[in-house]
């Protein structure tokens, strides 16, 4: 699904380099390190929102530094990231915390590509369906968070710097 060929990275010096990665399509990863090792660049070259200085990467079997702005944003849908602060609306409760991106991405209805019970399930809070944020504590969030943006229950969860999992 994300593919790395010798990817580097610089602002003015180099941060990333030699970088060669695949991460599959339905799969979980932590990504941990320390300040200012390259972790956020890391995350924002995968989902498109800065293009390595050197090497390939692919998303989806699609070289990035050739895609348009609105095929990048296509391609976001089908990855979900989850950030270190993570962002809610606090009068919608978890379940729709989770089917709104899913509803104003083209969807015509949870039903047609996403079973909601399914989702709460896979981030395991189909108890907490009924909750409001701030209700939740901040693993649960970052569970919350970690929902597939994009067709089905096929997506990437990635995280900086875990600290509540």
């Amino acid at each position: 699904m994300i593919e790395m060929k010798s990817v580097a990275y610089s602002y003015g010096e180099e941060l990333l380099s030699e970088l060669n990665v695949s991460i599959s399509q339905g799969s979980f990863y932590f990504l941990t390190g320390p300040s200012g090792s390259g972790k956020t660049t890391f995350l924002k070259m995968c989902y498109g929102s800065l293009n390595p200085t050197s090497g390939k990467l692919s998303v989806f079997s699609r070289d990035i530094s050739e895609l348009s702005r609105d095929e990048i944003a296509y391609l976001r849908r089908k990855i979900g990231v989850v950030h270190q602060d993570c962002q809610f609306l606090d009068h919608l409760n978890v379940a729709d915390n989770i089917a709104l991106p899913i509803m104003v991405s083209a969807q015509n209805s949870l039903s047609d590509s996403v079973n909601l019970k399914e989702l709460l399930n896979w981030v395991g809070l189909s108890h907490r369906a009924k909750a409001l944020p701030p209700e939740l504590s901040g693993g649960e969030r970052q569970e919350v968070e970690l929902k597939p943006t994009g067709d089905k229950l096929e997506a990437v969860g990635t995280m900086a710097n875990p600290k509540n999992m």
